[in-house]
């Protein structure tokens, strides 16, 4: 199956996990689920991984991934015109809350009816911290930040060339004439998948496994949406595994309905320590998509909240 160019793949330069699923010992549970402040991944309890808390928990989000060595992060994903350009230093008071916080980005975007994420996976000591880079009646990009401390909305030390705060996510809805003709989403067929590639998933879900040029693919559908993992082959991660707690996952949390296509690209980079999750899905002629190198179940998770 010949892969389409998606979107551009924002770099992976962090460690968000000490261990991700492969062999010697390495299990999928690794890969997939963010770590608590008080854990390091490999001890992460399962039960409590890749969820996320109501932000009306003041500033608490889901399951953190509290890796120091995520804060290089703070500069990938910036797509956009830097918002220190656009919309200077903010003149608004700090906000200690998530719920603040979306509130806020909601109260500036100009586009009618703009929905948002609405919980993030973050610690009990973090905050949220968001920076809007594009903003028009038919466009939006938002950038989130793990702060440590409560910020404005576009503060400055968000948006500083030298700003240490660790990029979150980016959340992006861009309005076109034609969304079919963009290569967001792969042209997947799964009806008919060859017996040697099929793989159960749970759930009465089959997936398909194939290698191409080095990477090691795991495709299924889920009603419109398409899900697809790459890993590298040499790595032998245990993608199935992962798409397992995926298909799980979405048993109990229901993502957005798209109105013709969905698509979530799970990317883990070599050595399978760091990966990039994008989640795109088409509603009319507007394309939302989710970007983040937080774990698969937690960027589901910022998914499954927008509102």
């Amino acid at each position: 199956m010949k892969k389409q160019t998606l979107w551009m793949t924002i770099p992976v330069t962090t460690a968000v996990l000490l261990a991700l699923a492969g062999c010697g010992g390495q299990d999928s549970n690794q890969a997939l689920q963010g770590s608590s402040s008080s854990t390091t991944a490999g001890e992460q309890n399962p039960s409590e991984s890749g969820t996320t808390v109501s932000p009306n928990s003041g500033n608490q989000g889901g399951s953190a991934n509290t890796d120091s060595g995520h804060a290089s992060s703070s500069t990938a994903g910036k797509e956009g015109t830097d918002a220190s350009n656009t919309n200077g230093s903010s003149s608004h008071s700090k906000l200690s809350d998530t719920n603040e916080v979306v509130k806020a980005v909601r109260g500036e975007l100009k586009m009618q009816g703009a929905l948002l994420p609405t919980s993030f996976p973050l610690s009990k000591d973090q905050y949220l911290g968001a920076v809007i880079t594009t903003n028009t009646s038919d466009a939006l990009h938002v950038n989130f930040y793990t702060a440590g401390k409560a910020v404005a909305l576009n503060d400055s030390l968000l948006t500083s060339s030298n700003s240490k705060m660790p990029w979150l996510a980016s959340y992006e809805v861009k309005t076109y004439k034609n969304p079919n003709q963009t290569d967001v989403f792969p042209d997947t067929d799964l009806k008919n998948i060859p017996k040697d590639m099929m793989v159960e998933l749970g759930h009465g879900i089959q997936g398909m496994m194939e290698g191409a040029a080095g990477s090691q693919y795991l495709t299924w559908k889920e009603g419109r949406w398409t899900m697809q993992i790459r890993s590298v082959s040499e790595d032998q991660m245990n993608n199935t595994g992962i798409a397992k707690k995926i298909v799980e996952y979405l048993e109990k949390h229901m993502l957005p309905a798209p109105k013709y296509k969905g698509f979530v690209n799970v990317e883990y980079a070599s050595g399978g320590k760091t990966v990039h999750v994008t989640i795109s899905w088409q509603d009319g002629k507007q394309i939302h998509q989710l970007k983040t190198e937080q774990v698969p179940l937690d960027a589901l998770g910022m998914v499954v909240s927008v509102k």
